[in-house]
C-alpha cells in the first residue's frame, strides 16, 4: 500500500492552513493510501481539548469533525514531545487517546519509511 507522512506546523491563529493536513490525511485514506499526520509548533494546540471545535474556514468542513474520521480510519496523529511540552502540552490535554506524543527520532524514522512526506 503506497504511503504518505503528513507534516502540520500552522496551529488555531491560522485556521486555513489548519486543514491542509487532515483534508490530505482524508483524502488519501480515501485513495487507499496510508496516512500519519507529525504535527509541531503551534500545530499541536489543534490537538488538545476543545480546540479545534474552535478551528473553522469558509469552505471546509469542521475540522474536529475531519480530525475524527482521520483517525477513525485509522489514521494516527502525532504531536513532536519538545513542541508539546514547550507549550505545556501533556497526554492527559490531548482531545483523544489514540493520539500519541512522540520526539524528533521518530519522526526521522518515519520520514524514511513513507513514500512520500508533505509539509503544511
Amino acid at each position: 500500500m503506497p504511503s504518505i507522512y503528513i507534516i502540520g506546523q500552522w496551529g488555531p491563529e491560522a485556521a486555513e492552513r489548519c486543514y491542509g493536513p487532515f483534508v490530505t490525511a482524508t483524502t488519501a485514506q480515501a485513495s487507499d493510501i496510508e496516512a500519519k499526520v507529525f504535527l509541531m509548533m503551534d500545530a499541536v494546540y489543534l490537538m488538545k481539548k476543545g480546540v479545534a471545535e474552535k478551528v473553522k474556514a469558509p469552505g471546509f468542513p469542521p475540522l474536529h469533525e475531519l480530525i475524527t474520521e482521520f483517525l477513525d480510519n485509522g489514521g494516527k496523529v502525532e504531536l513532536c514531545s519538545n513542541s508539546a511540552e514547550f507549550r505545556g502540552i501533556t497526554e492527559a490535554d490531548l482531545r483523544d487517546p489514540r493520539i500519541t506524543i512522540a520526539g524528533a527520532a521518530t519522526m526521522v524514522d518515519d520520514v524514511l519509511k513513507y513514500d512520500r512526506v508533505m509539509y503544511f
